[in-house]
């Protein structure tokens, strides 16, 4: 048997989740699950396999005998059986995804503070090595990414706007045809990237997304036969990126 500290043993059983829930369950039993919800075989297949990770790493892991491994084997099947039930009884959903995965983890976290008696002493030696005033810029760096980012380009692009949408059907069978709010969404997601690789200093990465959004952008473009569509298109883009890049720069700066 293997001793591994804490943080290892924390990071394996994050590690066994992940394993378990995404690539050990078929789409067949996700399906199973949502239609039978409790009568469905899949639920309980896939508590045991999920007991089954914890026990191989609790019992190869830790210093934790063969038959308190099993029991906490079972008692996790049943957990995250219970868990899973309660998703399927609720509803479907990105939200109720979340939930259920913090569930998990939070059940995993519980495990591992039973299992060492320094789990919190190591957390607390984590949280003490963090530097606060470069996390707290980070964060307020992204947060500016989403929504604020938004409604800055939005204010620039207004005196356009109101141009552009009486200009004629090309421009407005355009947005008919886009998915709700894809736009906000691919440019939050534009400018985190940017952002994140600026952070890292990937600098040429930078380069890679602007190349994929111009191809996808290309035919939106073509299609369209407006010239002031295609400006403003260009502007919001370029907008987007400075805003991400400048920001990027400018936290750079401050953590250096």
């Amino acid at each position: 048997m293997f001793q591994f500290d804490g943080l290892a043993v924390l990071l394996l059983l994050l590690l066994g989740h992940v394993i378990g829930d995404f690539f050990l369950q078929p789409n067949t039993w996700v399906k199973d699950k949502n239609t039978l919800q409790g009568h469905s075989r899949a639920l309980y297949y896939h508590g045991l396999v999920h007991g089954a990770i914890v026990l191989a790493i609790v019992s190869f892991a830790t210093a934790t005998s063969l038959l308190g491994s099993l029991f906490i084997g079972l008692l996790f099947a049943l957990i995250h059986g219970l868990i899973d039930y309660a998703k399927v009884k609720v509803g479907q959903g990105f939200l109720w995804f979340i939930i259920d995965q913090l569930l998990h983890i939070l059940s995993i976290l519980f495990l591992w503070f039973y299992l060492f008696d320094t789990a919190i002493e190591q957390i607390r030696t984590l949280i003490d090595n963090i530097d606060y005033n470069a996390a707290l810029l980070i964060a307020l760096a992204y947060l500016v990414m989403l929504k604020p980012a938004s409604i800055v380009i939005g204010e620039i692009l207004s005196k356009w706007s109101t141009n552009l949408n009486g200009n004629g059907d090309d421009s407005q069978n355009t947005k008919v045809q886009s998915l709700p709010d894809a736009g906000k969404y691919l440019g939050y997601l534009e400018r985190i990237l940017v952002l994140t690789f600026i952070l890292n200093g990937q600098y040429t990465a930078v380069g890679f997304v602007l190349a994929a959004k111009s191809i996808f952008r290309m035919g939106d473009l073509r299609e369209a036969h407006d010239r002031k569509f295609t400006e403003y298109v260009m502007l919001g883009s370029l907008f987007s990126v400075s805003i991400a890049l400048f920001t990027g720069f400018i936290v750079v700066k401050l953590l250096s």
